[in-house]
């Protein structure tokens, strides 16, 4: 869930989109929400939904029409569909803030000290870095110190130690004088 939002303010030109029904339910879903019943809010939730999709519904079908995708369904084709997008829009807003506050009261229902549980202390947090902090001072066999890192396990690769005495006696560079003229022999030969 997104952070609760702040009530849109919506202007007078936002407010003139909506019929009297859909500027009810708006500014029911601008005011106190807590104070409603649950069965009020849910018949809110549900009509602003209606009337949100039908807006939005109203705005593309316009939207098909004004670019000659769709046939008209009037007498003359629709030219442009701002109002129904804004309603639309105002509807979506009021919608969000009736849908934020029936999750919150879900939310307090299923764990009514949620609110207390949701964030530990910092005297919580300090108590739990000290203890791993106390447990990690500890040493611990998985570390390298020069041994294998699972000494119990009998097929455990001692790894690349015992290599060393077996390092080439040559110049990485391959010159004459450091390793002898076998680096040179390998440089000089054809390759197919």
């Amino acid at each position: 869930m997104t952070a609760p939002q702040t009530a849109p303010n919506f202007t007078a030109d936002d407010m003139r989109l909506l019929d009297q029904d859909e500027a009810k339910l708006v500014e029911a879903a601008r005011g106190d929400l807590a104070e409603m019943s649950a069965s009020d809010l849910s018949d809110t939730l549900q009509r602003l939904r209606d009337r949100r999709d039908r807006a939005r519904d109203l705005a593309n079908r316009q939207r098909r029409e004004a670019r000659g995708k769709a046939d008209p369904s009037g007498v003359n084709p629709a030219t442009h569909n701002a109002g129904s997008e804004g309603k639309a829009r105002v509807l979506g807003l009021a919608l969000d803030l009736v849908a934020q506050e029936r999750q919150r009261r879900s939310d307090a229902e299923a764990d009514p000290k949620a609110e207390a549980s949701k964030a530990p202390s910092q005297q919580d947090l300090s108590q739990k870095a000290m203890a791993l902090k106390e447990a990690g001072s500890d040493a611990s066999p998985m570390q390298e110190d020069g041994g294998p890192l699972h000494p119990q396990d009998p097929e455990a690769d001692p790894g690349k130690g015992a290599m060393a005495d077996q390092a080439r006696n040559i110049a990485p560079s391959g010159a004459l004088d450091h390793g002898g003229e076998l680096p040179s022999r390998e440089r000089s030969r054809t390759r197919y």
